[in-house]
């Protein structure tokens, strides 16, 4: 079951109000008719808290009701910051796009009636909140007892929106031209990077920075999730357990002193904990792929005892936080496995007898994936093309606790066998969460996710469950990302990056483009403009 967000309410009352003015009635200033939008933004944090609190399962998905069919543009991870010239956000910035994005909006207006939706991670609120030092940690006396961990308030969140917009106040202003300029319409679906846009202070304030003619053309969607004319639009964080919400239908919730704020993760805690400052010394971070062996890459030819160690340090902690029970294991390995590329930690070395062990748990209370999972485990420790990580990671393990010798050993680690492990070991989850809304969701024949910033994007064609067919599509990312790979192959060093360097770094304009042939949406299709 779905329903319709109380957003859409609220705009058919202010189009109920705007029809027929009688004689006398004065029409409502551009800046009221935004406002009238976001009636929640006026009330107080205790009533709103209660609203937001009382939302369901029901309101995950909202389901446009607009009866037009317009071909749909679908863009995600820009990553919008804080700019770099403030020196509190020194490193963070990721979106160098602006005039592209201006320029790309610009093309596709003039393809005709479009509908563009930003599908998560518009504006980077994470590490704008941790430069700030504005979000409580874990073991902060203000954390609710139980729970779900808590990140921003509202407060914080308009100011980090506030940053953005100042920072690249043409991002928002090609977003309003695009509006004023025919038959269009922009829809923003949070992420998770941007759940900050449920509060409805921020949508205020940024509807406020796109500042359409016409409001109603302008939706900020207040769940997961948004489909329409046989199309699934999300950010694609629910399905992953290192970045997903208790609630994503309502990630909120109160502290110990009764202030309302956002759930927090496991990737936000790793964002805050480790992340931002790892950012600020290796800024090229978020350019590389994958990020393991970026980090591996500047350990080796660009080497810093105090951040390398520093980093180890961090991390560690992040560990022992995992530990406290405030988030899940499930979660923790998670982050694991997407930093270091490795199903559990590198301590368990290449026996992996941990691992096997609760496998082995598993296989006698008769559970039929473990065998699978267990054989998968076998072959990796005997994949030719792992035997150096194995070796390294045995080492690494043996040289605890002296952190210094034990990452030393783990600086001999190639990045093509992380890459490979990675490969190897994990599959998309985002293409099997795909296939399962394609079988569940009647008429849906189109997903489209983004979260994962693939290289390019992706499309593929799902066969799901029942007989259902239909395609996924994945939206890659705005930032610029070179291969790792394939700039070692071309003998570049690190000393050598250079993010101004657009061959070595091409501006990403990626989107997902659905047409229609009638009302069935057509197969989507990627558009990497340059």
């Amino acid at each position: 079951m779905v329903v319709r967000p109380l957003v859409l309410l609220a705009l058919a009352a202010v189009a109920a109000v705007g029809c027929g003015h009688g004689e006398g009635r004065t029409k409502p200033a551009p800046e009221d008719t935004v406002a009238a939008r976001f009636p929640l933004a006026a009330l107080g944090d205790r009533p709103l808290c209660d609203r937001l609190l009382a939302r369901t399962a029901a309101e995950a998905v909202t389901v446009d009701p607009e009866p037009r069919l317009r071909r749909k543009v679908i863009v995600s991870d820009l990553h919008v910051g804080p700019g770099d010239v403030d020196p509190r956000f020194a490193g963070i910035e990721d979106f160098y796009s602006e005039d592209a994005w201006a320029a790309f909006l610009a093309r596709q207006a003039a393809a005709g009636p479009t509908d563009v939706i930003i599908a998560g991670d518009f504006i980077e609120f994470w590490q704008i909140a941790s430069a700030l030092g504005a979000l409580p940690k874990t073991g902060d006396a203000r954390q609710p007892a139980s729970g779900p961990a808590l990140a921003a308030d509202q407060e914080t969140s308009v100011r980090a929106a506030e940053l953005a917009i100042a920072a690249h106040p043409g991002v928002f202003r090609a977003l309003g031209q695009l509006l004023d300029g025919g038959d269009h319409r922009v829809i923003v679906v949070a992420g998770n990077h941007d759940a900050d846009l449920l509060w409805p202070k921020v949508q205020l304030a940024v509807a406020r920075a796109i500042h359409p003619r016409d409001p109603t053309r302008l939706l900020l969607v207040p769940g997961d999730a948004y489909e329409h004319g046989g199309v699934h639009v999300e950010h694609g964080h629910a399905f992953d357990a290192a970045n997903r919400f208790a609630t994503g239908f309502a990630p909120f919730g109160r502290d110990r002193d009764g202030r309302c704020r956002l759930q927090s993760s496991w990737g936000q805690v790793f964002v805050d904990q480790f992340y931002t400052e790892t950012e600020r010394q290796l800024p090229f971070i978020d350019n590389l792929y994958p990020e393991s062996a970026a980090i591996l890459w500047a350990m080796r030819d660009n080497p810093d005892p105090q951040r390398d160690v520093g980093a180890v340090l961090r991390f560690i902690d992040l560990v022992r936080t995992a530990e406290t029970g405030a988030f899940n294991r499930e979660a923790a390995r998670s982050v694991l496995q997407a930093v270091l590329g490795t199903p559990e930690a590198p301590a368990t070395g290449p026996s992996l007898s941990g691992v096997i062990d609760h496998l082995s748990d598993r296989l006698a209370g008769g559970d039929p994936d473990a065998a699978t999972i267990t054989d998968a485990l076998l072959r990796l420790r005997l994949d030719p093309a792992l035997s150096s990580l194995w070796r390294a990671m045995a080492r690494a393990a043996r040289a605890l606790p002296d952190l210094a010798a034990a990452f030393d050993e783990l600086k001999s680690v190639e990045p093509e066998a992380l890459a490979h492990l990675r490969d190897e070991l994990f599959g998309d989850p985002l293409q099997a969460a795909a296939a399962r809304i394609v079988a569940g969701r009647p008429g849906i024949r189109v997903v489209v996710f983004g979260h994962t910033h693939d290289v390019g994007g992706q499309v593929l064609p799902i066969r799901a469950a029942g007989g259902a067919a239909g395609h996924y599509a994945n939206t890659g990312s705005w930032i610029s990302v070179a291969s790792v790979a394939a700039l070692r192959a071309r003998g570049v060093t690190w000393d050598k990056l250079s993010l101004a360097d657009r061959a070595m770094f091409p501006p990403s304009t990626t989107a997902v483009i659905v047409a229609y042939d009638g009302a069935a949406p057509r197969p989507p299709v990627l558009a990497n403009a340059r």
